[in-house]
């Protein structure tokens, strides 16, 4: 009984397999083969997979635009908003600061000996929380209006008042918002723990009736990174940079071959975003020198901002030296090397506005 069913289970089994034959070749007909089969062949599959990862930049990039600020390809929706410009806190209680990672463009720049501060400009990003933020300087605000920022602080100078009015400048206030709050989690102390968010500001501003879209000259871009000497011959090599702000104030950039990104120092420290703990790094450094001068006896500034003035251009382990120009508060710093205009490689930007150039040290190897 065992031997005869084995021999009917062998018969359906050569049935079967006939069977299968015949639709495989049937199949193999293109002219007969009016709905593609669902399963494909090894061959077959081998040849979507190369497709697919020979074109996994596009697909990456389909509907995808290019900021105006930093040069990488975002949604649309991403850029639609109006920037965030928001004056960040440098004294040494309130390091480190949270969301500067994500910045398109930062700013540094003396305020009242021996300290620096922030300008962050968020447009596409929006960090998980940003800060602290800090009080404002008219030259903050100006380096705010030329990227149509709506501009972040809490209090500042008289000066500063007057400008924010004069200019109209859309503002908001700490002080008087209650898009801000005190963060007492990370151990820092009253003023050094304002924090606030991207949407919070973008809220306060829409319940102020402030503009929401953006408009504002973008910066030129390379289509792809390179290094600098492709575009100008009298480029020099930048590993190391050193900036001396005063004797108790420094910023550093390490060049990381591998990344092809600058790493941040400041003060002789790793400068980490308080929110991954992650060092800071950046793909374009520019250095513009500026005149300063002290105003009164609490040591507030004046930086002059608008006019023109000499400059450095780093990126990709390359120098070059280049020229500033910005004819009025609101518009746009242009970097010229010559007469032209230059384009900066897609990434973010640290500007470092000082007083003289040659506290700028920039290493080869």
């Amino acid at each position: 009984m065992i031997k005869k069913t084995f021999i009917v289970l062998m018969m359906a089994m050569l049935l079967f397999a006939a069977a299968c034959s015949t639709k495989t070749s049937v199949s193999e007909n293109p002219a007969e083969e009016t709905v593609p089969s669902e399963e494909n062949t090894p061959g077959e599959l081998e040849i979507i997979d190369s497709e697919e990862n020979a074109d996994d930049k596009t697909h990456e990039d389909k509907g995808k635009v290019v900021s105006p600020l930093d040069g990488l390809k975002y949604f649309p929706e991403q850029l639609k908003n109006r920037p965030v410009a928001v004056s960040i806190d440098n004294h040494p209680d309130a390091r480190w600061q949270a969301g500067l990672s994500q910045a398109e463009i930062i700013y540094e720049f003396e305020v009242e000996y021996p300290y620096t501060r922030y300008l962050c400009i968020f447009h596409a990003q929006e960090p998980e929380m940003i800060g602290p933020v800090r009080s404002a300087r008219p030259y903050i605000i100006y380096y705010a209006m030329e990227n149509d920022g709506i501009f972040v602080h809490v209090g500042g100078s008289e000066d500063a008042f007057s400008e924010i009015d004069r200019l109209d400048c859309p503002d908001v206030d700490g002080l008087y918002s209650g898009a801000m709050w005190r963060y007492y989690d990370t151990g820092k102390k009253a003023p050094h723990n304002m924090y606030t968010t991207v949407k919070s500001i973008r809220d306060e501003a829409a319940s102020y009736g402030y503009r929401k879209e953006g408009n504002f000259e973008g910066y030129l871009f390379n289509e792809k990174p390179h290094n600098i000497s492709k575009d100008y011959k009298d480029s020099i090599s930048a590993q190391n940079i050193n900036i001396t702000y005063n004797k108790s104030n420094t910023t550093s950039y390490e060049y990381d071959k591998e990344l092809q990104v600058y790493l941040r120092f400041k003060d002789g420290q790793k400068h980490v975003d308080e929110l991954d703990k992650k060092q800071l790094s950046t793909k374009n450094i520019i250095i513009i020198e500026t005149k300063k001068s002290v105003l009164d006896n609490a040591g507030r500034l004046y930086i002059g901002t608008v006019g023109e003035g000499r400059g450095m251009y780093i990126s990709n382990g390359e120098a070059v030296e280049i020229t500033w120009s910005k004819s009025k508060e609101a518009s746009r710093t242009k970097f010229y090397s010559g007469n032209d205009e230059i384009k900066l490689n897609p990434g973010n930007t640290w500007i470092q506005v000082v007083n003289y150039l040659d506290n700028v040290e920039i290493e080869k190897n």
